[in-house]
């Protein structure tokens, strides 16, 4: 019993192994991918595994333990999916996979033709076979890979070439690798290869070592030495590929730590000869071939030599840069000449400084990348000094703007008043300064405040020009400008006109428009804005406005101003034949401009002027802002001063009753008559509700008789008081009231030796007058 249970542990534990090792080579055959090349032996599977499967173009053999690559050029760079299981029996629940790629057949590589030009990007290699093989590389920090597919007969075999990274510097010597591959073949890691023979093989298998390194150049080309300090660096290219160098006496050279070290003074030399010896299998390019131990000629340098300026500008026409020298060279410039590549540099300034010396130098329109500039002493065998070498830029993009303070931004430059300049910040040092430009427009300020100005008398479009200036420069060139941008907007040249207040000028206080009535022989009376003045009425065709252009700051433009002028009746009503409405410009001048006031008719009628801007945004700055329909400045006048009036009026009294004695006492129902009045005005010319009044009455006419049947048609005179409220046409002639009266009444008509009972009464009652003719007091 416990010898079969034993049994069947062991059992399972060797069914688990199984699983575990059938999961791992499971796992390990689908991550993997064989090739080998076309018509080759049968490679191996390998892993304990067996295919399940046929395979197009791929032949199983061994059992399943081998596969035969297909021979046909159509499968070269196909890869297939291979399922496969640790055993035969296995396949029918075997997930596993692993790919399989036909590549073309190897290539035959001449290894002494391999080439490698750094300078050119460039590797060359001979062989047979070589259409479609790659060549892959890697470096310290670059790897790429090129493909054969043009290869070109030349000696009985075939040469290709291969892009191999241009500009390899002096790491890449001994860093780079070289790899090559056949057609259609995969460089991962994950992928193992085999030969045509089916043995497998590693990735030295393919590792291609240049036989030549041919090199272009192992200077700069504009190398220079600079000896100041008695000791210089020579700037290499591919300094790994220098074994050792010489220089002639007194000079000393070494090589120290990928350095080319020289030591000594060159007693003024222009330049020195090195004599380099290049490491095996490295050879330099020359007229006449290849070289391995080639001699090369260094410009010496006397004096250090920086552009402080900062890179300049390419394509600018009014380029700048500037240089600082130091040691001996800063004491004494005027023999000192420099140049570029293309030309002789002017010296626009020089500084001089404790030790050092700063040049300006005009450097022009520049195409180039990189710029370098020699420092020459001399004419016909001018020594070189020093050499600076510094890159180039493009023009930064310009944004600029113009603002009044409180307006929107201007689209012109205005002629009459500055304007606030805005424009894109560079990266600190830099700046931009607008310049100014003569007759056309005048900058002031400097900085984070710069204002601009039109010349009055220029017109047309006009451009804004920026200088470019490092703040970081001494004293003394950091107003230099270093180039001239312009910005592309153009822009034209006009007065900025915006909405002056009418009530004040700002030169003294005084209104810019002013109502005046009076002068000469009556006193000059001024009109307040806002306050209603009182005016006597003869001064009524002496009311003019004057308009002061000497008072209007020519800053502020021309005004398009509305001007309204009404005149209105005491009772209310505007007389249509007064009225004005207009709108004029207001310019600056010398001499201010009158308009004079005219349909007052009548005492007490009242002057109105109104003075808007109109909210034209082609003419005015801001016009939206402009409270359209609402008037800058208004005056009010009144032209009369009277305190009483007394006039006449017609009076048809219909409800009167009369008190008297009992028998001449009765209503009176129709009666007419006309009365003077006499009553106070208020400061509008409106009469007072109370009156003293007096006047001859006809009553009766409708045949009013007393109580006791007394005749009371009569004619009386009236004195007394009454009670008057207009209705129509108030200090009119047809001025029509209602009134209620109070008078002392005597009959006129009575014989006057008749008994004078009854003669006097009083009167009291309502009427309806009409009319008003008289006179203010």
């Amino acid at each position: 019993m416990l010898r079969a249970l034993v049994i069947r542990i062991r059992q399972r534990c060797a069914t688990l192994v199984w699983l575990a090792a059938f999961w791992a080579l499971a796992s390990q055959a689908h991550a993997q991918t064989l090739q080998a090349p076309i018509g080759g032996q049968p490679i191996p599977l390998g892993g304990g595994v067996v295919a399940c499967g046929p395979v197009d173009g791929w032949s199983i053999e061994a059992g399943g333990h081998a596969l035969r690559p297909p021979s046909s050029h159509d499968a070269i760079g196909r890869a297939f999916e291979l399922r496969v299981a640790p055993s035969a029996e296995a396949c029918a629940t075997s997930g596993a996979t692993l790919t399989v790629l036909a590549t073309d057949s190897w290539p035959q590589l001449d290894a002494a033709s391999v080439v490698w030009s750094p300078d050119d990007g460039r590797l060359d290699l001979k062989g047979h076979n070589l259409a479609g093989v790659s060549v892959t590389w890697r470096g310290a920090t670059q790897a790429g890979s090129d493909v054969c597919r043009d290869p070109k007969l030349e000696g009985g075999s075939e040469r290709c070439g291969f892009a191999v990274g241009a500009g390899a510097q002096a790491v890449a010597l001994v860093a780079t690798s070289f790899s090559w591959w056949p057609a259609g073949a995969r460089t991962s890691a994950d992928v193992t290869s085999f030969d045509s023979d089916g043995r497998r093989v590693g990735s030295d298998a393919f590792s291609l070592v240049p036989a030549r390194i041919v090199l272009r150049r192992l200077l700069p080309l504009d190398a220079s030495l600079d000896l100041s300090a008695g000791q210089g660096e020579a700037p290499l290219i591919h300094p790994e590929a220098i074994a050792s160098a010489e220089c002639s006496a007194p000079l000393q050279c070494e090589m120290a730590a990928g350095k080319l070290i020289v030591r000594g003074a060159a007693s003024l030399a222009s330049t020195i000869e090195l004599k380099l010896r290049l490491r095996p299998h490295v050879w330099l390019a020359v007229k006449d071939g290849l070289d391995a131990q080639p001699s090369v000629k260094l410009p010496v340098l006397y004096c250090p030599m920086t552009v402080v300026s900062g890179a300049p500008l390419r394509n600018n026409a009014d380029a700048a840069v500037i240089v600082r020298l130091d040691g001996a060279c800063a004491r004494d410039l005027s023999g000192v000449q420099f140049t570029t590549d293309h030309s002789v540099l002017k010296v626009l300034q020089t500084l001089h400084t404790q030790d050092s010396a700063y040049a300006v130098l005009r450097l022009g329109s520049v195409s180039d990348d990189d710029l370098s500039i020699t420092a020459l002493r001399g004419q016909s065998n001018a020594v070189a000094l020093a050499i600076a070498h510094t890159p180039t830029r493009s023009a930064p993009h310009l944004r600029a703007s113009l603002e009044l303070p409180g307006f929107p931004n201007l689209d012109f430059v205005p002629n009459n008043r500055p304007a606030v300049v805005h424009v894109s910040a560079l990266p600190a040092p830099e700046r931009l300064q607008l310049l100014p430009s003569e007759g056309v427009y005048e900058v002031a300020g400097e900085g984070t405040t710069v204002t601009i100005r039109g010349d009055p008398n220029a017109a047309g479009l006009t451009d804004l020009r920026f200088g470019v200036r490092n703040t970081a420069l001494p004293d003394g060139l950091s107003a230099i400008d270093l180039a001239v941008l312009t910005d592309t907007l153009q822009r034209p040249i006009h007065e900025a006109n915006i909405p002056a207040p009418i009530g004040a000028s700002v030169h003294d206080g005084h209104a810019l428009i002013e109502l005046q009535c009076g002068g000469g022989a009556v006193p000059l009376q001024t009109v307040r804005i806002g306050v209603t003045a009182h005016l006597p009425y003869g001064l009524r065709d002496t009311c003019r406005m004057i308009f002061h252009r000497e008072r209007l700051s020519p800053e502020y433009g021309s005004q398009k101003l509305i001007f309204e002028v009404d005149v209105i009746k005491p009772d209310g009503g505007t007389r249509s034949d007064a009225h004005v409405s207009e709108v004029f410009t207001f310019r600056a001048g010398h001499e201010p401009r009158y308009a004079y006031i005219h349909g007052v008719t009548d005492p007490f009628d009242r002057v109105v002027v109104r003075v808007s801007h109109e909210a034209d945004e082609a003419h005015y700055i801001g016009a939206s802002e402009l409270k359209t329909g609402s008037p800058a400045a208004q005056w009010s006048a009144v032209l009369g001063n009277a305190r009483a009036r007394l006039y006449g009026t017609t009076t048809i009294p219909t409800g009167l009753y009369r008190f008297s004695t009992h028998e001449y006492s009765g209503a009176l129902a129709l009666n007419f008559g006309v009365i003077s009045r006499l009553t106070w005005l208020d400061a509008e010319g409106h009469e007072g509700f109370l009156g003293a009044e007096g006047g001859v009455l006809v009553m009766g006419l409708a045949n009013s008789t007393s109580t006791t049947g007394k005749s009371l048609t009569q004619v009386g005179g009236v004195v007394g008081l009454g009670v008057s409220v207009p209705i129509a046409n108030r200090s009119s002639l047809t001025q029509a009231s209602i009134s209620l009266h109070l008078w002392f009444e005597s009959d006129i008509t009575r014989d006057p030796g008749a008994s004078s009972r009854g003669r006097y009464a009083m009167i009291f009652g309502p009427s309806i007058s009409i009319g008003n003719v008289g006179t203010n007091l």
